[in-house]
């Protein structure tokens, strides 16, 4: 049954649009499941009911026309359950419901699935039978495998689908995905060229041959030498008989074996792309039906081969590209190197198929600004290149090929955001105070710009989370201490007389050095924080003593250590710090080095419960609620498919928040927040209710957040928050949190997608 499984879906995924997959799919199962009908529904949200998309045994003329409300019949009733139904006689259910147009009345046995994808039903399944009899459980569980497997995989197709009828009919195509940077973006689709497979590829057809057998023979040609290459790279390391592989590669590339089928196509009027994607997958799939290993192992090479050509076609493309000047940049999983090479005045929003609204790297457009959304649908990306769109990073919303109507409507919505951002940046030197007369010290999430420090000194009281790692990843091998004594003292200097809480090295999880691969299957649970600096005593050394160089004469250096789970590693980590503050001041007598402040984040769940103890070994603690949050509720913060999960205003994440407030107070422990939910109007609400007073984030939130404090009591927050602390769920606390907005006159923050 896997061999049947696989079959089924590699060829449904190599056909060239959905109806054709859906054609094959039906064909496919009716065969493997040996009856005498299959059929596909999909669901029409449009119109709440379902569509008869392709047929084995019913009607053929019935496709595409019949239709079968949600609630209606057997069909409707697999999709209201989201489970199996298995009856030998379907005109004895209650639910069934006869529609002579399909062609159905000769069918007693009845088997069906829903098709689901990320909690929404696609569609359903159906498999039909004359004679009357209740389908083995082997077969139904084949069934639901398959539906399973392919649900994504129809997903893809119909988004596919759904895009190519809009562009040729000038309509307008809307994807949905996770909210991460908020704002409004209006430009044109710039793709960075993603790791490339012929899944990725759309075919489409072009009419100047002669253009597209160019960029075929360019590539080859690329090809070509890039095995000479590499031949007479390894002609000295491997032995003779084993370079002869490169001697078939290049064999392989001669026109008799790929150049005539590619032609073949080209002629066809397909693209160059998607004439090699053909021609690729025919011969790959026929390799593999061989029955000889040596022969089958040869659709490894031909894949390979195909690849290599693909991915010079793609880079001569682009080659000759430049960024749009409103550039919405797309890509597969974001950089900061990608959002780097893109000048500053182009770049007016992010797409990233991959990760989520809390991964590092969608922490840092909102850093600079930039509306974004993660979590889009995955799609062949290069679908998507210099396609005009509009980005809603309010709602999460991604419009391909708009209208003149809708980029009319979000022109006006951009103005009137930029009228309320103006409102905030009208009081951006005032200090934070509430009416009634509480002060917040507002500080700053810095390090991931490291050129636009110094502008945002005067309208922050300091610096809360200054992420160090930013440097290093900027490089190519590990910083000196001279280096990093030049970055830090750079800083210190540009907020002084200032607080800055400098962050130890926070490497791992979804922050990595291309120069310190760290490989782990489990990643954020793993090798990453203080447990590297720890096993690393020398590059822990190094970057404490350059700290402390740097903060020489100047007095307003505090440093954080990440990611602390126990009290071995507190004791350790002040071990080396004094280590480190003890040979600095043998070594430079005549200097007064002083001692900082030494805090610790609490990011790990156990370190919630450790404030008794702690509190006697160090000075101050921060909470990282980014991470507490992801570990708290089991959430991978930078995988899409639950990204929905990761929510701080889930009642856990409050009440730990709180509990640690209220600890720290017992204690007398100085504390702050410096995760995202500080930088949200109604999560710094809820906090300076538990008696947070230092909230930490990102440049673009701070005057949001400043105006909002300006205009609402702390004893209005308070009572907030004992409602919203004894809510069951996160959607009952937003929905107490926008209504205590609503009422403070503060409802125009809030942006209502048509």
């Amino acid at each position: 049954m896997l061999a049947t499984l696989r079959a089924i879906a590699e060829s449904v995924s190599q056909q060239a649009n959905l109806d054709g997959a859906l054609v094959c799919f039906v064909k496919m199962v009716k065969d493997a499941m040996n009856t005498q009908c299959c059929s596909i529904y999909f669901a029409d949200y449009s119109q709440d009911n379902f569509v008869l998309m392709a047929t084995e045994g019913l009607n053929p003329d019935a496709v595409g026309k019949f239709r079968i409300g949600f609630t209606e019949g057997l069909v409707g009733l697999v999709a209201q359950r989201e489970e199996a139904i298995n009856i030998a006689f379907a005109k004895s259910h209650p639910r069934f419901k006869l529609s002579p147009e399909v062609n159905e009345e000769g069918y007693n046995a009845f088997l069906s699935v829903p098709v689901v994808h990320q909690k929404k039903v696609l569609g359903v399944i159906v498999v039909q039978q004359k004679m009357a009899r209740v389908f083995s459980q082997d077969e139904e569980s084949f069934l639901i495998t398959l539906s399973a497997q392919l649900a994504s995989q129809l997903a893809h197709a119909e988004i596919k689908e759904v895009l190519r009828q809009d562009e040729s009919s000038h309509q307008t195509s809307v994807l949905k995905g996770v909210s991460s940077a908020p704002g409004i973006s209006i430009g044109k689709a710039f793709v960075v060229i993603p790791k490339l497979n012929f899944k990725s590829i759309e075919l489409t057809k072009n009419s100047d041959v002669n253009e597209q057998r160019r960029l075929f023979t360019q590539a080859v040609a690329a090809t070509r030498k890039e095995f000479s290459t590499l031949s007479m790279t390894l002609s000295d390391s491997i032995p003779q008989e084993a370079l002869a592989v490169f001697d078939v590669y290049q064999q392989l590339l001669d026109a008799k074996s790929l150049g005539h089928n590619v032609e073949a196509q080209l002629q066809e009027g397909w693209c160059a792309k998607s004439a090699l994607k053909i021609v690729i997958e025919r011969l790959v799939a026929q390799f593999n039906e061989m029955q000889d290993p040596y022969i089958k192992e040869r659709a490894v090479d031909v894949k390979d081969i195909g690849l290599r050509v693909l991915h010079h076609l793609v880079n001569t493309e682009h080659a000759i590209k430049d960024y749009p000047e409103n550039t919405i940049l797309i890509a597969h999983t974001l950089t900061p190197a990608m959002l780097a090479e893109v000048p500053n005045e182009r770049l007016v929003g992010v797409v990233s198929i991959n990760g989520s609204a809390n991964s590092h790297a969608s922490i840092l457009t909102r850093a600079m600004g930039v509306p974004a959304i993660w979590g889009i649908e995955d799609l062949p990306l290069l679908q998507f290149d210099s396609k005009e769109m509009i980005l809603d990073a309010f709602s999460g919303r991604l419009y391909i090929s708009p209208s003149q109507m809708l980029i009319d409507e979000y022109t006006e919505l951009q103005y009137q955001d930029n009228l309320l951002n103006n409102r905030f940046l009208e009081e951006q030197a005032l200090p934070a105070i509430t009416l009634d007369g509480e002060h917040i010290s507002l500080l700053l999430n810095a390090g991931l710009e490291l050129n636009t420090q110094q502008n945002s000194a005067h309208i922050c009281d300091g610096v809360g989370l200054y992420r160090t790692e930013a440097w290093f990843m900027q490089k190519g091998q590990f910083p000196s201490q001279q280096e990093q004594e030049k970055w830090y003292r750079e800083v210190l200097s540009s907020y002084y007389p200032n607080p800055v809480v400098m962050r130890t090295l926070d490497i791992g999880g979804d922050k990595v050095l291309d120069y310190f691969n760290i490989t782990e299957e489990n990643p954020f649970l793993g090798w990453r924080g203080i447990r590297i600096s720890l096993d690393h005593p020398e590059l822990f050394l190094d970057q404490l003593k350059a700290m402390l160089k740097a903060n020489i004469g100047l007095g307003n250096l505090k440093i954080m250590l990440p990611m602390i789970s126990g009290t071995d590693e507190v004791e350790e980590s002040l071990a080396l710090f004094n280590q480190a503050y003890y040979k600095l001041s043998e070594a430079f007598p005549e200097q007064l080095i002083e001692k900082p402040d030494i805090g610790i984040m609490l990011e790990v769940p156990s370190s919630v419960f450790m404030l008794p103890e702690w509190s006697r070994k160090v000075d101050f603690c921060s909470v990282g609620s980014n991470d507490l949050t992801q570990y708290l509720l089991a959430v991978d913060r930078a995988n899409a498919r639950v990204a929905d999960l990761f929510n701080p205003y889930h009642p856990a994440v409050l009440r730990v928040l709180n509990n640690i407030a209220n600890e720290c107070e017992h204690y007398e422990l100085p504390f702050s927040l410096c995760g995202e939910l500080g930088g949200d109007p109604e999560g710094a609400i809820l906090l300076i209710a538990m008696g947070y007073r230092r909230l930490s984030m990102n440049l673009s939130s701070l005057n949001k957040v400043k105006w909002v404090l300006r205009r609402l009591n702390v004893s209005d927050m308070e009572q907030l928050l004992s409602e919203c602390l004894a809510q069951p769920n996160a959607k009952q606390v937003l929905r107490l949190t926008r209504n205590f907005m609503i009422e403070h006159q503060l409802g125009n923050l809030f942006y209502t997608p048509k």
